[in-house]
């Protein structure tokens, strides 16, 4: 095991929408080669918070962000960082696969264009490649790369925006429920996925299931209506968590 490395962390984090006090004083570090869990019932705050990390509550007008979020040092929320640029570097999957009206070559090759990552044609080729082989789809399309993405399957539009997001080789991926919308065999497909990607960059997965917080998460933060009641290594979080509310919640009594 590497010793580990913290790839982002966030201190005294509130987030208001309008007059509601949505997220209160969350501290949370995100380490590199891991894979953190959100959990929590629904409406707890806990993809509220996870899309502070790469500021896509930037685009709701009435939410603000208090606190600090630091990557290498820097504060994400400093008026000098470009959210471009930041989401580059932190990449996202969301809940359903929403692949572009665009190819499958032209679905990856779109962030490392826009970014200007690559100086030639056969340099974009070689990232399109990598990034689908690193999202274990390159098999399954390698001899369709100019057909729609969007005439794949759930499963692997959703590994097709895996290989999108990591194409811009970003520090950090975040997944907002990645498996919600898919079937158990693609489920099991994308929980495989995520444990390899663990090795290349820092992982941070909101789910609803705790099973799938158990399978493929090695820390779990446990949200609780906006506050961040626990946060610890997933086998003490399930086995002996401190507080009663974490307890309750994962005997099945809140939720």
């Amino acid at each position: 095991m590497t010793t580990e490395t913290t790839k982002m962390t966030a201190r005294s984090v509130q987030v208001f929408y309008g007059d509601n006090h949505a997220i209160k004083d969350v501290d949370v570090d995100i380490l590199d080669n891991t894979v953190t869990a959100f959990i929590g019932p629904s409406g707890c705050g806990k993809s509220t918070f996870l899309r502070c990390l790469n500021r896509m509550n930037d685009t709701i007008d009435i939410c603000r962000v208090q606190g600090e979020i630091l990557m290498q040092g820097e504060n994400i929320y400093d008026p000098r960082v470009d959210p471009v640029q930041l989401r580059a570097k932190v990449g996202m999957v969301f809940q359903k696969p929403n692949p572009f009206p665009k190819s499958i070559y032209d679905n990856v090759a779109y962030g490392p264009k826009i970014h200007g990552l690559t100086r030639s044609k056969a340099e974009l080729d070689e990232v399109v490649e990598k990034s689908l082989r690193r999202a274990a789809l390159w098999a399954e399309v390698k001899d369709r790369l100019h057909a729609p993405g969007t005439g794949l399957s759930g499963g692997q539009q959703q590994r097709l925006c895996i290989a999108r997001a990591i194409a811009t080789n970003p520090e950090v991926l975040l997944m907002d429920e990645p498996c919600s919308a898919l079937d158990p065999i693609a489920t099991a497909q994308v929980e495989e996925l995520i444990d390899e990607l663990r090795t290349q960059f820092a992982v941070v997965i909101v789910t609803h299931s705790m099973q799938q917080a158990a399978r493929v998460s090695q820390r779990t933060a446990f949200f609780h209506l906006g506050n961040l009641v626990e946060y610890g290594e997933t086998g003490q979080i399930f086995t002996t968590p401190r507080d009663p509310r974490t307890e309750s919640y994962i005997t099945g009594r809140i939720g």
